[in-house]
């Protein structure tokens, strides 16, 4: 399978030189090849003669622009616990300089360099003699760099290869990440049909490569070093030197986005998007074949040495077809809906073997027994998301409600995935500002209000309520990454039990469904932004107020039912100052 996504990409490749060579040494249709050749005799000139024209310089076609973003970010009790010192506060920045060259009109070439950092987050100067980031690492890498090569074949058919951004639909699960200090890029390769009633995208990109170059490039991924076996010994003598294997963690593979997107515009006040997304991610073997029957890394039922494969089908109904997501009518909405599939590499525990039937098998490296399913099936993904975002304009005043959900996963231990997977999103526009949950387990019901006060700007308000989808799955952050012990959560589906677990472990794995909460928190948002000469000038402040399913965990009285201690604090608090200039 590998070797023919790698035949099918330099394919590919070698058609996008062939064409840039193609368009670029061939001359215009209409100048003529023969200077000598003299006019019909029977026909006299009507045309002055033609004035000499002026040669072509590197600079025709070059076009540059830059960004400077500075934001400074505050952070308050975002774990809503009072005994714990989680307050953050920083300040980021953004720069970006691009350049573009059009070497002709279906030809284009595109780099945008990015520095991003924090300040002071880098090593200082302890003696005051040399710069305050001396001899420290640097923020700066590529953001974009890629050949646009359009019209092929005289159809509307545009070829690009190379670092690129990827944004489609309302950025839920392809976005661009601006929001954040660096954002986010694909390396790939797309293919774009664009019609006025019809735009169809086909891309290819890497997400992550196990091979390193033998020329120097190297990668981050795939094997690690190994190391030969070791004495372990402890430092203060108390216990006996015992030996260590060599080993190496568990690395990601080969991984692959891809994406068939389309967009059927039968009007400017009516779009259709359906699209499938795919990402296939290779989990690599630890260690030499024999040494793989310990922990996640090895075990018979883990999922190294295969393949995890999401697939995604969507669609999406707009009327917001204008710049800016902007719509024609006073009415404007945006429904979307998502289904996955697909297998994640495990081979678990069948749901109809009660019994857990065990076998015991034999650890060829430790000579140690331990115990395996007797009988498996693989992990699958079952899961769907929606989204609803409507609002109705007056004037200079919108007024908008919205609802989305993330399914999420009653049962963690059966064969099934039904957490949602939010891929490459771009959430800060629809959950709330903080950003403090993701397109996963969730339901929001939010309210908003806007109004375009001209000159000086918009002012914004938005109202969120949210809460668990199923109330046995965890709290997933911005990332999709689950805030384990961060609320109430069950790992299994205790639908039954009405017992209190007093074990530390109990509370998290075995806790009883009728002891969980549903409602994660509401938060209250404010947004102004101006624009001041050159500048934007933004602002924004939340407060959030924690439901019963971070309360009844932070106050955890599972843990001892004797011991009770009021840790809770129910209010949270995020702000930021942002100044953007683009030029």
């Amino acid at each position: 399978m590998q070797m023919r996504r790698l035949a099918t990409l330099l394919f590919l490749f070698m058609f996008v030189g062939v064409e840039i060579f193609g368009q670029t040494t061939v001359p215009p249709t209409d100048t003529p090849t023969n200077t000598n050749q003299l006019p019909n005799a029977t026909t006299a000139p009507t045309q002055e003669p033609q004035k000499p024209t002026t040669p072509s310089t590197w600079s025709d076609g070059f076009t540059a622009g830059a960004l400077v973003r500075v934001r400074p970010e505050m952070k308050y009790n975002l774990d809503f616990n009072r005994n714990t010192n989680d307050n953050v506060d920083f300040t980021g920045q953004k720069i970006q300089f691009w350049v573009q060259k059009e070497f002709t009109k279906d030809v284009i070439a595109k780099i945008t360099f990015q520095d991003a950092r924090l300040w002071g987050a880098e090593k200082g100067s302890l003696t005051g003699l040399s710069t305050a980031n001396d001899g420290t690492r640097q923020s700066t890498d590529i953001r974009e760099a890629y050949i646009e090569v359009k019209n092929n074949f005289d159809l509307p058919f545009h070829i690009q290869a190379g670092r690129q951004i990827l944004r489609y639909g309302d950025e839920r699960l392809v976005g661009s990440l601006d929001w954040t200090n660096v954002g986010r890029s694909f390396d790939g390769l797309r293919l774009k049909w664009e019609q006025k009633y019809l735009s169809s995208h086909v891309f290819v990109t890497s997400v992550s490569e196990r091979h390193s170059d033998i020329a120097g490039n190297t990668t981050s991924f795939g094997v690690k070093n190994q190391y030969s076996p070791y004495l372990d010994c402890p430092y203060n003598g108390t216990k006996a030197c015992t030996l260590k294997p060599d080993a190496q963690r568990q690395e990601l593979g080969d991984s692959y986005f891809t994406g068939f997107y389309n967009t059927l515009k039968p009007s400017d006040f009516f779009h259709i998007d359906l699209y499938y997304l795919g990402l296939q991610k290779e989990y690599l073997r630890t260690n030499q074949s024999l040494v793989l029957t310990t922990g996640e890394t090895g075990t018979p039922a883990s999922r190294a040495g295969r393949w995890d494969i999401l697939h995604t089908y969507g669609i999406r109904i707009t009327n917001r077809t204008q710049a800016n997501k902007k719509a024609l009518q006073a009415i404007d909405y945006s429904f979307e809906y998502a289904v996955q599939t697909g297998t994640t590499g495990k081979s678990i525990r069948p749901r109809w073997d009660n019994n857990r039937t065990l076998v015991t098998l034999t650890d060829p490296l430790t000579n140690g027994t331990y115990k395996h399913n007797l009988y498996s099936e693989k992990e699958r993904y079952k899961t769907f998301a929606f989204g609803a975002d409507v609002g109705y304009t007056i004037d200079k005043l919108r007024l908008g409600v919205a609802y989305d959900i993330g399914s999420g996963d009653p049962n963690r231990t059966d064969g099934s995935i039904a957490s949602f997977q939010n891929l490459f999103h771009t959430n800060h526009l629809f959950y709330g500002m903080a950003d403090q949950v993701s397109w996963v387990n969730m339901k929001s019901k939010s309210v908003n209000a806007s109004y375009n006060l001209g000159t000086y700007g918009s002012v914004r308000l938005d109202y969120f309520a949210i809460e668990k989808h199923k109330l046995q799955d965890s709290w997933y952050d911005v990332a999709g990454v689950a805030k384990t012990g961060a609320s109430t959560e069950s790992i299994s589906n205790n639908s039954y039990d009405v017992s209190q677990v007093l074990t530390e472990k109990g509370t998290g794995d075995n806790r009883p469904v009728s002891m969980l909460g549903k409602s994660l928190f509401r938060e209250l948002d404010f947004k102004y932004n101006v624009p001041y000469k050159n500048l934007i000038l933004e602002c924004g402040y939340s407060m959030l107020f924690a439901g019963d399913a971070i309360q009844n965990r932070v106050n955890d009285r599972t843990i001892n039912s004797q011991v009770y201690t009021n840790q809770f604090s129910k209010n949270a608090q995020f702000a930021y100052l942002m100044v953007t200039a683009q030029f």
